[in-house]
């Protein structure tokens, strides 16, 4: 009979630690989080939404409940406790604050806090050694990161909650809420959309040459200096003050003398670098990395990188593959690195071992764990483990398992050939082209990536003279900054100061769950709800949550709390009492929009909401686009043709009523009654309107005979 329970969030980490712990332990899984603030119920004037806050004595009061999906769970695991009688107790959650958490949360719910038999162990990898070292040096739930979470959670909690009806309200679109990271985000892409939208392009041209050598290799150059400059004609808006080749006049001037130019190669100029190879992954950079090589979603990312953390089943056996995928730092420890060592050895032979470097923590705050996310053992390569994994799961461990041993391996070795040419009219103007080769002399850390192209140095000698083959005229336009991608936006929040490695995949859901960004072709875009929700937000909490000082400065806080250093009530009390304060004023925004007798005028709902290029079909009879090369250049987020006298839809976003429910749906922009209702409406999924190509096409006209059918 097993003396001792340990009880961990999922069954397949349980089936894990049962092999590894034998029979004296029995192991149990509570299915991840078992509580959470309560929420008030309608109609119930004693219920609350989990906190009860008194400023006065900075107190605050936490309500928890079981959520009723653990419910079973728990008095399966508080059953067996009371008839079994466990010797000793371990919580064996997951390393972070999360994971403590939940552990909490299990020892309070199950009347364990001050059992002296109950113990907790940490492991950040599932593998016999590190489960049994954890087992023998247990310790007790750590109070100072629990109340970190408590504090994270409670704030978040008062964000979400509480701004939910009055934005709403002021924005006039039904079921919108904000975060309090989730502000700070929306807040960052939408100042980049500003941006974009701001930019005024200016038009430049470059020149480009074909040219021949003695054995007919062809060569192509680009335009670079003359006299005065050796970069003259290479236009830099952040620097130049005039544009060296403004418009076609001017590039066919060039192209006159170009053409009547002869071109002498004047240097050949060779130089080596190295390329060092990066850091193992930290969560946001594994992130970055699954989103640009693999195009997977953070959400996507972290969900495959627990079952590679907690096991994936193979018949009897469990492979937990690597170490725990929530961290801020990049160290290894020196067991492993001597293990990397002995396999880039016997592998790739010493010539590719650099001996050990050392990567530091990335941050002073590092705190999720104690090592970056790697492989439990260098050993499993990707190709011995991709029978046992699909698809997915083989990739993204190949690209960790990849990063884990291309940190230890040597820098890669390259040359740089820079070729200049002279060019020289009758009237002995000069000209200088520029055209750069790499080539490999070591591939080093590179001989992992198969995709390295190298160029090949045309056979050229100094003084020799090229023949023309052809001039290339290219009119170009400046563009703005790049949209944000999701990996991008993590990059740009993790240097901003902005949530932690456990927060980034559920930042990104819930700001693209409100409809204030949406996703095409990779990209975040604005929507108008996210437009109108900053413009109502930024003028009230402008040096609040929303800002991205104040979220950087709070996040600092919460981590001084989790290092015991804060008192997590008085942190709270003073975030509540500035933004109660702020609250109220939203509050009269919305309450003026919906007053008879309001003193300022209401706001305009179309403000939040989208004309699209669909024609009514009510209307018109049939579903038709509005035509125009300009909504192909919004990629997907189309707006109306304002030279179009045709009847428009707008796009209407409202709450959601169900999972499978858009919570939008498009109604005429006219034709309305004197209630303010329409019948020319219709539930058409949002993909119909922001889907771009083909599939566009196939969704209007699968929806085209419905639609038409209710006329």
């Amino acid at each position: 009979m097993s003396k001792n329970l340990v009880i961990v969030e999922s069954p397949v980490k349980a089936k894990a630690l049962q092999n590894y712990l034998g029979n004296d332990y029995s192991v149990m899984a509570s299915y991840g989080h078992v509580r959470d603030l309560t929420k008030r119920k309608w109609g119930d004037k004693e219920s609350n939404n989990g906190y009860e806050i008194d400023l006065d004595d900075s107190k605050v009061k936490l309500n928890w409940a079981v959520e009723s999906k653990s419910k079973k769970n728990i008095k399966e695991i508080s059953k067996f406790i009371k008839d079994k009688k466990p010797e000793s107790i371990f919580l064996a959650s997951d390393p972070d604050r999360e994971g403590e958490a939940i552990s909490w949360h299990l020892a309070d719910e199950l009347d364990l806090l001050d059992k002296k038999n109950v113990n907790r162990v940490v492991f950040h990898e599932i593998t016999k050694n590190a489960i049994l070292e954890s087992f023998d040096n247990p310790k007790k739930i750590d109070m100072n990161l629990v109340d970190g979470y408590k504090a994270r959670r409670v704030m978040d909690r008062i964000v979400g909650f509480e701004t939910s009806a009055p934005l709403s309200s002021a924005i006039r679109v039904g079921g919108r809420a904000t975060g309090r990271v989730q502000g700070p985000s929306l807040l960052i892409v939408n100042n980049r959309e500003d941006e974009i939208q701001s930019h005024n392009a200016l038009e430049y041209w470059n020149i480009k040459v074909d040219l021949l050598n003695n054995e007919k290799e062809l060569i192509n150059l680009q335009l670079k200096g003359n006299k005065l400059k050796k970069d003259y004609f290479i236009f830099d808006v952040t620097k130049d003050s005039s544009i060296p080749i403004p418009n076609e006049d001017s590039a066919n001037e060039l192209e006159e003398k170009l053409s009547k130019s002869e071109f002498k190669i004047i240097s050949i100029n060779k130089s080596k670098f190295k390329s060092k190879p990066r850091a193992p992954f930290t969560t946001s950079t594994l992130q970055q990395a699954a989103s640009s090589e693999l195009r997977m979603a953070p959400r996507r990312t972290m969900d495959i990188a627990q079952e590679l953390f907690r096991g994936i089943e193979t018949g009897n056996k469990v492979l937990n593959l690597i170490t725990y995928m929530r961290t801020d730092s990049t160290f290894i420890s020196s067991e492993i690195l001597t293990s990397i060592g002995s396999y880039v050895k016997k592998e790739y032979s010493n010539n590719y071992y650099s001996g050990t470097r050392i990567y530091s923590k990335s941050s002073k705050n590092s705190q999720e764990a104690h090592e970056a996310i790697r492989p439990t053992d260098i050993k499993n390569s990707p190709e011995k483990m991709k029978n046992q994994l699909n698809d997915q799961q083989y990739k993204l461990y190949k690209l960790i398992w990849d990063r884990t041993l291309g940190s230890q391996m040597k820098d890669s070795i390259a040359e740089k050939t820079l070729l200049t040419v002279e060019a020289k009219d009758k009237n002995n103007d000069e000209y200088t082209f520029e055209a750069e080769y790499i080539e490999s002399i070591f591939d080093g850390f590179k001989i992992l990536d198969q995709k390295n192209v190298y160029d090949k140095v045309p056979n050229i000698t100094m003084g020799e003279t090229l023949k023309l083959e052809e001039i290339h005229k290219l009119k170009n336009f400046t563009r703005p900054k790049s949209r944000f991608t999701e990996a991008s936006l993590i990059k740009e929040l993790e240097t901003s100061g902005i949530g932690r490695p456990s927060t980034y995949a559920s930042i990104m859901d819930r700001i693209q769950y409100h409809k204030a960004v949406i996703i095409l072709r990779r990209s975040l875009y604005r929507t108008n709800v996210g437009k109108a929700m900053v413009n109502a937000l930024l003028p009230i909490f402008g040096d609040h949550f929303i800002s991205l000082e104040f979220t950087s400065e709070m996040e600092k806080n919460l981590d001084e709390i989790a290092q015991g250093n804060l008192k997590w009530e008085k942190v709270v009390c003073e975030f509540y009492e500035n933004f109660s304060e702020k609250l109220e004023k939203l509050k009269k925004i919305g309450e003026n929009n919906f007053s008879k007798e309001a003193k300022k005028e209401a706001i305009d709902p179309t403000h939040a909401h989208h004309f699209t290029d669909i024609h009514c079909p009510s209307c018109s009879g049939e579903i038709e686009l509005c035509g125009g090369d300009e909504f192909d250049q919004t990629e997907g987020l189309r707006e109306k043709n304002y030279n179009c006298e045709a009847v428009h839809m707008k796009w209407i976003p409202i709450k959601k009523k169900s999972i499978k429910d858009d919570g939008a749906f498009l109604a005429c922009e006219k034709n309305y009654d004197e209630n303010g209702r329409t019948d020319h409406k219709s539930y058409l999924p949002e993909k119909c309107w922001v889907s771009i190509g083909r599939n566009r096409k196939n969704n209007l006209e699968y929806f085209n005979e419905s639609i038409l059918a209710k006329k």
